[in-house]
């Protein structure tokens, strides 16, 4: 494929997850990005830009704040994954993804699907969201950037994945006793609900009862949901474009809006700047921690 000189505002947040209005703020605050063009009446990005914009991303999940990232040259941003060993490589070398990745390039959706079923059966539900789910998200992202697939393969893809986590979870039947969670994203976007999905099959597999309501509720609608579901967990996945500053308030407002017996949980990159876990908060790192936490609250459940 070409590689195409000019990118919009949407393909930005699609490839990155920084909106619009974040992009704004940014270009307001720190000058950058700079629009570079327009197409009719919407701004265009280079790709130089774009790719810059990723590494920013990195960062900023790595803990990084906005100030610290936003406005560096790549040189200077390079130096800091470096430094900090964040270099991520050119080429996937996940064998699976990679033969998944091929028959995306193909648009062999039947091959790609047959695939992805053999891969399910190897494990449980948790091996195959670390071991082959995560791998070829983040195999797709730098095919997609490298340009070599569409971003059709990358939407294709996902929802592939989408479908069989969907029936795997059908499948599922909660066990008596067992919490019931209700998982909510803060800041949508695909990759990110995918991500959220990915959680919930994890734990529906354990035997919890899972309600993944999605994103877009406001906290006080969030609060009623969590109760009239009868929750005993509010799982909160926070996207790393979510504002930093607005991690630690929002996770200390809904603390105070849910009642006590209602565990809050809290994971996703846009957590990995919160330095002290906040009173009444659980910060869950990765999916595994997600599940532990899950077996340790059935075992204070059982105990009362």
């Amino acid at each position: 494929m070409s590689i195409r000189p000019l990118v919009s505002v949407s393909d930005i947040e699609r490839e990155t997850g920084f909106g619009k209005d974040q992009l704004r703020k940014w270009r307001q605050r720190f000058g950058f990005p700079p629009v570079e063009g327009a197409v009719g009446a919407k701004a265009v990005y280079s790709r130089k830009t774009v790719d810059q914009l990723l590494l920013i991303k990195r960062l900023l999940e790595a803990g990084f704040r906005p100030g610290q990232v936003v406005g560096k040259t790549v040189q200077e941003l390079e130096k800091l994954q470096l430094d900090l060993g964040l270099t991520v490589p050119v080429v996937c070398s996940d064998e699976p993804a990679l033969a998944l990745i091929e028959q995306l390039k193909r648009t062999d959706l039947t091959g790609f699907s047959a695939l992805l079923a053999q891969r399910r059966a190897k494990g449980t539900l948790l091996d195959f969201v670390r071991d082959t789910v995560m791998p070829l998200m983040v195999g797709v992202g730098e095919a997609r950037r490298r340009d070599e697939i569409d971003i059709h393969h990358e939407h294709l893809c996902s929802s592939c994945v989408e479908r069989l986590l969907h029936a795997e979870i059908l499948k599922l039947k909660p066990k008596k006793r067992l919490p019931s969670v209700l998982l909510f994203a803060l800041a949508p976007g695909e990759h990110h609900l995918l991500g959220l999905l990915m959680i919930e099959a994890a734990l529906a597999e354990q035997g919890a009862k899972t309600i993944n309501i999605g994103s877009d509720i406001p906290l006080n609608n969030l609060k009623l949901a969590a109760i009239s579901c009868q929750a005993d967990v509010l799982a909160l996945s926070f996207s790393f474009a979510y504002p930093a500053r607005a991690v630690l308030p929002t996770l200390l407002h809904l603390r105070r809006l849910l009642p006590l017996r209602i565990q809050i949980w809290a994971g996703g990159a846009g957590v990995a700047g919160v330095r002290k876990q906040p009173k009444g908060v659980r910060i869950i790192p990765d999916i595994a921690e997600a599940v532990t936490a899950l077996n340790e609250l059935a075992v204070q459940t059982s105990a009362q």
